[in-house]
C-alpha cells in the first residue's frame, strides 16, 4: 500500500536480491501465516485482498486456500516487485491471482472483498489504525481482516539459551535499526489496539515464534539475510558498520556459534490478529 509523507522510510532494500530474500523468508514463515489465515476463516470461493503484497507470497498462500473458485488481488506500490509476483503466479498457472500497483486504500478495485490480509505491513505505517480503517472499507460486512506483524521489544532480554550468542547480538542490531528508522517495533502487540481504533471488533490473536538449534535450523540464514538487507540503513543510522558485520560469512558464523555452544534460539514473536467486520 502507499506510504504517506508521515510514514517512516522503508528500511529494507528494494533490489532483486531482496525480492529473493523475501521468497526465502516466506518459506520460513509459511506455517505461521497459514495458521493465521485458516483461523481467520479463509476458505474456498472467497475473494481476498492482499495488502502490501511484495513478491506475492501471502497472495499465493491465500490463493491455495480459496482455490480456483475464489480470487486474490495483491496490491503494492513497488512495480518491480509486482513483476516478480506476476511471474510467480503465471509459472504456477494461478489464473485467479492478479497484482495491482497502487495504494490498497484508494486504487481502483472491484469490490467489496470477503477478506483483507497482510503480513509485515502495518509496522511501516505512522498510523496503523488509520491504515486498517481504509483497508476495512474494502471488506464487506461479515468479511474478515487478518494481519501478522513482528513484535520487537528492545527491552526484553533474548529468549535464547544461553542468552549470549552471535544470534542475540545480531538480532539486537536488527531491532535497533528498525527502532531508529521509526518503525512500529511493537506492532505485533499493538494489533489489538489498532483493530479497535479502526472501528473493528476485538480481534482473536495468535503469537508464534520459530525456535531451533543444531546445524540445520533455517533461522540462521534468515537472520543473516535480514541483516544484509538492513545493512545500508544500519550504516546510515549509525547502528553498525557493514564491514564489521562480515556479511558474507554471517549465517555460517551464527550457525557455528549456536552449534558449538548448544544454543537454542528463538525468533521474535510473529503476532497475528483477525476479526470479522460488523
Amino acid at each position: 500500500m502507499e506510504y504517506s509523507s508521515a510514514d517512516p522510510a522503508y528500511a529494507l532494500a528494494r533490489t532483486q536480491e531482496e525480492y529473493e530474500r523475501l521468497g526465502r523468508q516466506a518459506a520460513f514463515l509459511h506455517g505461521t501465516t497459514e495458521r493465521l489465515l485458516r483461523a481467520a476463516g479463509l476458505g474456498p470461493g472467497m475473494r481476498v485482498l492482499d495488502v502490501g503484497s511484495g513478491s506475492g507470497d501471502v497472495a499465493l498462500l491465500a490463493a491455495s486456500l480459496v482455490g480456483p473458485a475464489g480470487s486474490v488481488v495483491g496490491v503494492d506500490v513497488d512495480p518491480a516487485v509486482l513483476t516478480v509476483a506476476r511471474g510467480r503466479a503465471r509459472a504456477l498457472g494461478l489464473d485467479h491471482v492478479r497484482f495491482v500497483e497502487g495504494d490498497a486504500a484508494s486504487v481502483d478495485l472491484d469490490g467489496p472483498f470477503d477478506a483483507a490480509v497482510g503480513r509485515l505491513v502495518l509496522m511501516y505505517r505512522a498510523d496503523p489504525a488509520e491504515a486498517l480503517r481504509h483497508i476495512a472499507a474494502r471488506v464487506r460486512p461479515g468479511g474478515v481482516l487478518a494481519f501478522q506483524e513482528l513484535d520487537l521489544d528492545p527491552s526484553i532480554p533474548s529468549r535464547s539459551l544461553p542468552e549470549q550468542s552471535l544470534w542475540t547480538d545480531t538480532g539486537r542490531l536488527v531491532i535497533e535499526t528498525f527502532r531508529r528508522a521509526g518503525m512500529q517495533v511493537r506492532m505485533g502487540r499493538g494489533l489489538f489496539a489498532a483493530f479497535r481504533a479502526a472501528g473493528l471488533p476485538a480481534p482473536a490473536m495468535l503469537d508464534e515464534a520459530l525456535t531451533g538449534g543444531g546445524p540445520d535450523f533455517g533461522g540462521y540464514a534468515w537472520l543473516a539475510a535480514v541483516t544484509r538487507s538492513l545493512s545500508p540503513a544500519m550504516a546510515k543510522l549509525g547502528v553498525a558498520d557493514p564491514d564489521d558485520l562480515e556479511l558474507d560469512t554471517l549465517a555460517d558464523r551464527i550457525r557455528a556459534d549456536a552449534t558449538d555452544h548448544g544454543t537454542v534460539v528463538w525468533t521474535p514473536s510473529f503476532v497475528g490478529a483477525h476479526a470479522v467486520k460488523p
